[in-house]
């Protein structure tokens, strides 16, 4: 009787339900994203009609960075639909750009705490100047593989000049899924 109980008290302790939470690292979030940015004067409006713009970035130890920043909205909400068409073409897709960051792990150590420090983006063939501004910070869930983060182009100027006529403040919001 003694042989069965140490058989069965055997079994019952191999399992293999690996019930334990996903410990990360901030090095987790390093990798290839892919997903969508919605961009949007107020969030109202983001939520009344979100515009997503599908797009790829990469993480890489202590920079988010862009081969193609979708700076489109930007320049339409610049200069209008029609005005920016030829910028835009002229411009391409291929506009770089790279957010620096600080990161940590949050108390549970299921997520990346990342605190951006942008830098102005920089459209040289157009001569515009967007000053980018991260009032949160970024978060990057390990378990789900998601990075989500908002910046906000705060200002504008050309040739060195604030926009004419001012500038509204446009919120760039992402949701990105690593691949």
């Amino acid at each position: 009787m003694m042989m069965l109980a140490v058989v069965g008290l055997t079994f019952a302790s191999c399992s293999d339900d690996d019930d334990t939470p996903t410990v990360g690292t901030v090095e987790d979030v390093n990798g290839e994203f892919t997903g969508k940015m919605t961009y949007a004067e107020s969030k109202a409006e983001a939520e009344a009609d979100p515009t997503a713009t599908e797009l790829e970035l990469k993480v890489a130890n202590d920079s988010i960075q862009f081969e193609k920043f979708p700076y489109q909205a930007l320049v339409v909400e610049l200069l209008g639909e029609e005005a920016s068409k030829p910028i835009i073409e002229a411009i391409g897709d291929s506009l770089n750009y790279k957010i620096n960051y600080t990161a940590t792990m949050n108390a549970a150590k299921d997520s990346v705490v990342m605190t951006l420090k942008p830098e102005p983006l920089k459209i040289d063939a157009a001569g515009v100047e967007v000053t980018i501004e991260a009032e949160k910070t970024a978060s990057y869930a390990v378990k789900d593989k998601n990075l989500k983060f908002t910046i906000k182009a705060a200002n504008v100027k050309v040739g060195g000049i604030d926009f004419p006529g001012g500038w509204t403040p446009m919120d760039l919001s992402f949701d990105m899924k690593k691949k």
